[in-house]
């Protein structure tokens, strides 16, 4: 009697072409983040220090001269990229069903897309010179982070703490100019936040709207922007004090240089990074690839983001 196996010889196994998701970190942030073109590697700009003192003066009185300070601050470019190589004896024989520097370009494209989404959160310049500033370090640098301990704006405290409305209220008063164009939090936090909404006499008003086609949580009808790159586990570049954790932060961020909010910018057509075909490596039948971003995040004024860390994660 023929056998499964002698009727696979006169058969081959189909092979989707396509290549489906494994490797899946949810980031509502990016598709909310404002991009600044920006010519040259470094970007100078004034920030206010102090205005000229205004005084009341009766007739004939002598005026003081005032004049306002500034403080002068510098953004440089920093290259984020991916290198890939490719097997020209598999271009040539294994790409009837997909074509292999399509695939291999697929996914220099989605590695790129994730660092740079991930450093948005996490870069610190401070540890790697080599990142562009994240929000984690870049609320702390500018003195825009509450500890959720004691409540002090001055990093994230000495004590992971249960989240509270009453703290996450009052850091999210330290945005001026009105409501905060979103939060962002990981799940762990959104789940927390819920639960504080389902107490009877709480307050905490969770609804939803539309966003990017998809249906989003707010908390007092700021948007809710889940991102996973928020880790569980922040150590806030601190060994001393955070040596490990389970500690993890809300941000409150305006977006954009006409907010004057957190931005980023980019030499060169960010959003279609700098492909380079390297050609051939000399000692190995290998073609070479290189996708390349210039980038450094920012905020123009310290006023427009705000972060509330040492929050307790643990469920």
């Amino acid at each position: 009697m023929p056998t499964l196996s002698e009727y696979a010889k006169l058969s081959n196994d189909p092979v989707e072409s396509a290549i489906f998701d494994a490797i899946i970190t949810e980031d509502m942030l990016t598709a909310a983040l404002m991009f600044e073109p920006m010519e040259g590697n470094s970007l100078v700009y004034n920030r206010e220090n102090a205005l000229p003192a205004s005084a009341t003066h009766a007739v004939g009185d002598t005026w003081e001269d005032s004049e306002a300070t500034y403080t002068k601050k510098t953004a440089s470019l920093t290259i984020v990229g991916v290198q890939s190589p490719l097997d020209r004896f598999a271009i040539a024989t294994r790409s009837n069903v997909m074509d292999q520097r399509a695939v291999v370009r697929i996914g220099m494209a989605k590695s790129l897309s994730r660092k740079i989404a991930g450093l948005v959160i996490t870069g610190e310049p401070e540890s790697v010179t080599t990142e562009f500033e994240g929000l984690d370090s870049l609320c702390r640098a500018e003195t825009r982070m509450m500890a959720m301990d004691d409540g002090n704006i001055d990093g994230p405290g000495t004590a992971e703490t249960e989240l509270t409305q009453d703290r996450l209220d009052a850091m999210i008063d330290m945005v001026e100019g009105g409501l905060p164009d979103a939060l962002v939090m990981n799940k762990t936090m959104r789940r927390k936040l819920t639960a504080l909404s389902r107490v009877a006499g709480s307050g905490v008003v969770m609804g939803n709207i539309e966003m990017f086609g998809h249906k989003v949580r707010t908390y007092d009808e700021i948007p809710i922007l889940i991102n996973d790159f928020v880790t569980n586990a922040e150590v806030y570049n601190d060994s001393g004090t955070w040596p490990s954790s389970t500690a993890t932060t809300i941000f409150a961020l305006k977006f954009g240089k006409e907010k004057q909010g957190y931005t980023l910018l980019h030499n060169g057509p960010v959003m279609t990074p700098d492909f380079q075909d390297l050609g051939i490596k000399e000692k190995k039948n290998e073609e070479l690839y290189r996708m390349v971003a210039y980038l450094q995040g920012i905020t123009y004024s310290a006023k427009y983001i705000a972060a509330l860390g040492g929050i307790d994660s643990a469920a």
